[in-house]
């Protein structure tokens, strides 16, 4: 079948919202008297659950945790976010060429709206999902399956582009074609480690992953 729908993941993918989320994280953990950490120490867990990370940090109870850092991120991660390198001319072809794209985060639903409000994505995003919207995140691939939901869309006409193994092991339990995009926040080695159907160094590179698929579908 040939290729209606393309669902993005969003942090490391589209977007880069890192100093946001390092204030909000470092604001948490000062909250519960514990040190704060280095940009470094925390952008590799960007795009992964909150749950991940913090056990890494420290032993402090992740329910406290996670509210202070809520509290932060309000004031910080929307407003802090930059759109990547060749993303706004890419899904500008892409929704010209009559793809329909949505975004399906580990991002709570509100600041997901809020970037898309920001960067007037509204004509753009034909469908999206957050991480407070589902009972498990990616790799699990429920928050895929409400994203397609929400699109009307068979998994056969929709390619998953991410920057994180949760992306491609997500889709591949769907099943969808997976396109890894190199991520700013490293991780290259172990992202192709995943096995996704396609690399490509930028985002600027998908269209003609598309291309190629399309052509194989006739």
């Amino acid at each position: 079948m040939r290729v209606k729908n393309i669902i993005f993941d969003l942090d490391g993918t589209l977007i880069d919202s890192s100093d946001g989320v390092v204030a909000a994280v470092n604001y948490s953990l000062r909250q519960m008297g514990q040190p704060e950490r280095t940009a470094d120490d925390i952008k590799p867990f960007i795009g992964y659950s909150l749950r991940l990370m913090y056990p890494s940090f420290t032993d402090v109870p992740y329910e406290e945790l996670h509210r202070h850092f809520q509290t932060k991120a309000a004031e910080t991660v929307v407003s802090s976010t930059v759109v990547l390198p060749g993303v706004e001319d890419t899904l500008r072809d892409l929704a010209a060429r009559g793809y329909r794209l949505a975004i399906a985060s580990t991002k709570i639903k509100r600041h997901i709206q809020g970037i898309i409000d920001k960067f007037n994505w509204k004509d753009l995003i034909s469908a999206y999902a957050g991480g407070d919207e589902v009972t498990h995140v990616k790799p699990h691939p429920e928050i895929l399956l409400l994203t397609l939901k929400r699109l009307s869309a068979n998994p056969d006409e929709t390619v998953v582009v991410g920057d994180t193994i949760n992306d491609i092991e997500a889709a591949r339990m769907v099943p969808m074609t997976s396109v890894a995009v190199n991520s700013p926040y490293g991780g290259t080695e172990r992202l192709l480690k995943s096995k996704p159907d396609f690399f490509v160094e930028s985002i600027a590179d998908v269209p003609g992953i598309l291309n190629r698929l399309q052509k194989e579908a006739i």
